[in-house]
Order: C-alpha cells, then structure tokens, then sequence
C-alpha cells in the first residue's frame, strides 16, 4: 500500500502537506500533534492502523502548520488557524461527505469543523481527545488563564511558552 502526497496553501499563505491512500468511502483524519506523513506511515504503531483505515477507505491525513512536511515556520499557531487550515486540506483533497475520525489535539479541530460544516460529515468518531482541554481543568486554578495567555499573547515569550504539541516537529 501506498500514500499520495500533496501540498495545498492556505489563505494566508502558510503551504501544507496532506496524502491519501487507499480505496472507498474517504474517511479524513483531523492532524495529531508532532505529525509527519512519511515518518508515520512507516511508524510501528501507526502503520497497522493507517493500513486497516486505507484498505476500506480513501484516506486523507495532513500535517498541521509548524510539522512534518508543511510549512514550519507559520506565525499564526491558533484554533481558528487550524480549523481553516483543516478545511483548507478538504477542500484541495475535492471531499464532499465524509467520515471524519480525530484524537488527540485533533479533536476539538474536529468537532468545530463538524459544528461548520454538518451536511459534509456523515460521522464524527472521537478518540482520546476533548472538546476544552485545559480551561477544563479544576484542579489547578491558574490553568485556564495560562492556556489563555499562550494562546493569546503573540512573539518569542509567547511561543516558548506554548505546550509541546504546539511546537515543530524535527
């Protein structure tokens, strides 16, 4: 088996990668953090999944702005950037309906695409993912207004302080 791999760039400018593989009804996976196409495809633990999901459907997958194969060194690392970002790979990937699998960070990207575009997904499947993240933490009572900051605050003290699934992959 084998992916496609293709580049689509974004609205503001940013290039991303994307690949397809397989047969089917298409199934899109929303990006995992620390993504790579080609690393994942050959990775131990990914590789019986992205084979399982190809051999029924044609699969759709991209690395998200700052990983793998897309641009690294894209400015605007927010929520509203990945969900065009998202919808942008959809688009250059000519997807009309489709199942739409997500974890991880993907998840809430996931489910804002569906919450924009319900007649496009036939299913949401959710996987070790959430919809808040950390302004749902309780338990620790500065949790929410750091995330917020991270998000908000743009610059070098900003990115430093991003969580890693934020960061480039290398």
């Amino acid at each position: 088996m084998s992916q496609d791999i293709r580049f689509c760039t974004t609205a503001d400018n940013v290039k991303l990668a994307y690949a397809l593989s397989g047969e089917g009804p298409p199934l899109v996976m929303s990006a995992t953090w620390l993504s790579h196409l080609e690393h994942q495809w050959r990775s131990a633990s990914w590789q019986p999944w992205l084979e399982a999901f190809s051999r029924e459907h044609n699969l759709l997958r991209y690395d998200a702005r700052g990983c793998g194969l897309s641009d690294r060194d894209a400015a605007d690392l927010s929520f509203e950037a990945w969900v065009r970002d998202f919808e942008c790979v959809i688009e250059s990937a000519s997807l009309r309906q489709f199942d739409l699998l997500a974890k991880c960070w993907g998840g809430p990207i996931a489910i804002e695409y569906a919450a924009r575009h319900p007649e496009r997904v036939n299913r949401l499947v959710l996987y070790g993912t959430n919809a808040l993240g950390r302004l749902r933490w309780s338990d620790r009572p500065n949790e929410a207004e750091r995330a917020r900051l991270i998000i908000c605050a743009p610059g070098p003290i900003s990115n430093a302080l991003r969580p890693l699934p934020q960061q480039p992959f290398n």
